[in-house]
């Protein structure tokens, strides 16, 4: 599409970094994935359409509009048991991938099984999980980097190594969210 044509780059986690991750998700099918921004994103971006991304991406805006009323709501607010039960708890930001985490805590009673859940910073960088339960009462700490011997995502024990070769969370603060499968908002934790 010409979106692209239109936006300036911006920096992640910037109000143009938000115009753009909204309009990369609404290009590909002219909808935006329900609950996948936070409200202050969407207000952000729609903020900025001009009469140039109005020609090129028809809609948008009435999307985003239906979007931070989904928020007004209360319908982001998270989808199933996990919703309730799934917590950001510690988020350690600085050093290299190997360094950098995040811990996440399921204070239910039933153990979640956490394939296709997320991890996403103000930027729209995502950590993605593969196969891999949290048990009742236990926490999981999310290490950006590989385990070392490794080359791919890989749990060993309390640890998931997501394998990435460059740092997703900013030193100087950043937002954290826990998304659930379908994209839905479950936790959110900012530094």
């Amino acid at each position: 599409m010409l979106i692209a044509a239109v936006l300036a780059p911006g920096a992640a986690g910037s109000p143009a970094g938000d115009l753009t991750s909204v309009l990369r998700d609404y290009s590909g099918d002219e909808k935006i994935t329900p609950c996948r921004f936070t409200r202050g994103q969407l207000e952000s971006a729609r903020k900025q359409i001009s009469q140039d991304i109005e020609t090129y991406a028809k809609g948008v805006r009435g999307a985003i509009v239906r979007e931070v009323k989904r928020w007004k709501d209360g319908s982001c607010k998270g989808k199933g048991a996990s919703a309730n039960t799934l917590r950001i708890v510690a988020i350690k930001a600085t050093g290299g991938p190997a360094e950098e985490s995040v811990t996440i805590m399921n204070t239910g009673r039933k153990a979640v099984g956490l394939r296709g859940f997320a991890l996403r910073d103000a930027g729209d960088h995502t950590l993605k999980f593969r196969s891999t339960k949290l048990k009742a009462g236990s926490r999981l700490k999310v290490v950006t980097g590989c385990r070392k011997g490794h080359k791919t995502a890989v749990r060993r024990g309390s640890s998931y190594y997501a394998c990435r070769k460059a740092e997703v969370w900013d030193d100087t603060g950043d937002t954290v969210e826990l998304l659930g499968r379908g994209g839905g908002l479950l936790a959110q934790k900012t530094y």
